[in-house]
């Protein structure tokens, strides 16, 4: 292998620098464009070097709020559905994975603020004589959407456990899981329920 070869596969390796490094440079001219990509083309050690010492550091940051988010979800449903013997039941399978999450999800949306920048800017761009008054009826009116949503998920919830009356694995976990996502109507409701076969949806309502 002569000078020639180890040049050009030295400069192959660069190439991918040099087009990634482009696509941050939309605004510059044409001139400097170029210049600069040539640059981290054959400077691509460096940029090498930066590249793995930024994805270094990210592995040392915490996760994402909406990974985590996933990750509860997905632990809970993944922890309920343990509880349970769904074996050759697709059909009852995919009703309780959809009552879980959708109960998890809207639970941990109620907790997420209700109040958006972006949200009075839609009624700033319409021009509407009162945006702030405008903004504040719309997110009410959204919350009590949401609340809607979710009494009618809690409320199917409580109904599954109430044909798992039974099973009093799955209804020590729903509590424990109900807790984790700070839904303590659902864990009262749960935790009330004797062995009789009492109501689970009545005890929610007390």
């Amino acid at each position: 292998m002569d000078f020639l070869d180890l040049a050009i596969i030295y400069l192959a390796c660069g190439a991918p620098f040099a087009v990634q490094y482009s696509f941050r440079l939309k605004d510059r001219s044409r001139f400097e464009k170029i210049a600069k990509c040539v640059l981290a083309g054959l400077a691509w050690p460096i940029f090498a070097f930066f590249f793995v010492f930024d994805a270094v550091k990210r592995l040392g940051r915490p996760a994402p709020v909406q990974c985590e988010t996933r990750l509860l979800i997905d632990d809970i449903r993944q922890d309920l559905e343990n509880s349970v013997d769904l074996s050759g039941r697709p059909d009852a399978a995919f009703e309780f994975r959809r009552t879980v999450l959708r109960w998890a999800e809207l639970a941990i949306a109620r907790r997420q603020p209700t109040s958006s920048p972006a949200t009075a800017g839609i009624w700033d761009i319409s021009e509407h004589s009162r945006p702030d008054v405008a903004s504040k009826a719309y997110i009410h009116r959204e919350k009590r959407v949401l609340d809607a949503h979710f009494a009618a998920a809690r409320k199917d919830l409580l109904d599954l456990a109430g044909s798992l009356q039974n099973n009093a694995e799955f209804r020590l976990r729903a509590i424990k899981a109900a807790r984790s996502l700070k839904d303590e109507v659902s864990a009262r409701a749960l935790t009330e329920i004797e062995s009789t076969g009492s109501s689970l949806t009545t005890a929610a309502q007390h």
